[in-house]
């Protein structure tokens, strides 16, 4: 796997338990993107506020919050990032809150190599065409 389309590399910011960041990494492995890992919503409201362009995979519930709060310090980014949620019950319910919600897209945990691959690299081809866009 490759990172998706020319230009500025891929970066992911994964904020995750240490399950799914095992599994991420894993992923990740495989490709040229730059992982950014963290564990809390906080450090992450951070990152995303100092890296202009990302794409982020959002567990669902981190020990100080959850997609919701993560959506809501990352809108307030100079150009907001998508949030990809990863849920262990992705059912149609939390996939429309995650939608309705001002998040990109939800993938269900455990992930599965190929659909975190996609969902990302679609994720970051749309906020690059939006970037370029803007700058047009």
């Amino acid at each position: 796997m490759s990172s998706a389309g020319s230009g500025d590399p891929l970066t992911l910011l994964a904020v995750a338990t240490q399950p799914l960041l095992a599994q991420v990494r894993r992923i990740v492995a495989h490709t040229r993107w730059q992982l950014i890992e963290s564990g809390l919503i906080r450090d992450a409201a951070q990152i995303v506020r100092r890296h202009a362009s990302l794409v982020v995979l959002c567990d669902a519930v981190l020990p100080d919050g959850g997609w919701r709060e993560l959506l809501s310090h990352s809108s307030c980014a100079p150009q907001p990032p998508p949030v990809i949620v990863a849920a262990g019950q992705a059912d149609e319910q939390l996939w429309l809150d995650v939608l309705n919600g001002g998040a990109y897209n939800l993938v269900a945990k455990p992930l599965e190599d190929q659909e975190l691959y996609e969902t990302v690299s679609r994720a970051w081809l749309h906020r690059r065409s939006r970037t370029l866009s803007q700058a047009g």
